[in-house]
């Protein structure tokens, strides 16, 4: 009776030693993967930080810009406004001229 125990015990053991076996030739082959995959991360984190720094540098000379749009178009408002002016005071100057264009 002790033989059939000591058998199954042994295959058992056996068992357990093939189960270990496979584990560590499969974590060994998945080690190489794993740390590719890491480094794909971390290649694609530094893309992505280094766009979103372009964006950001992009929004803020896109605002810069605009305010200048603004400034820009302000002075063309005055600029007709004193071209307006000036044609009025040239008709007042000469109203017979302007009569005979239209």
């Amino acid at each position: 009776m002790a033989v059939v125990f000591l058998s199954i015990a042994a295959g058992a053991v056996g068992f357990a030693l093939l189960i270990l076996q496979e584990y560590f030739k499969t974590s060994a082959t998945l080690k190489p993967r794993a740390e590719m995959a890491k480094k794909e991360i971390q290649e694609y984190e530094s893309r992505t930080a280094g766009e979103q720094q372009g964006a950001a540098s992009a929004e803020g000379s896109t605002g810069e810009l605009q305010n200048e749009i603004n400034k820009l178009e302000k002075d063309l408002k005055e600029a007709e406004k004193q071209l307006a002016e000036f044609k009025e005071r040239e008709r007042k100057r000469k109203p017979t001229k302007f009569k005979l264009e239209d």
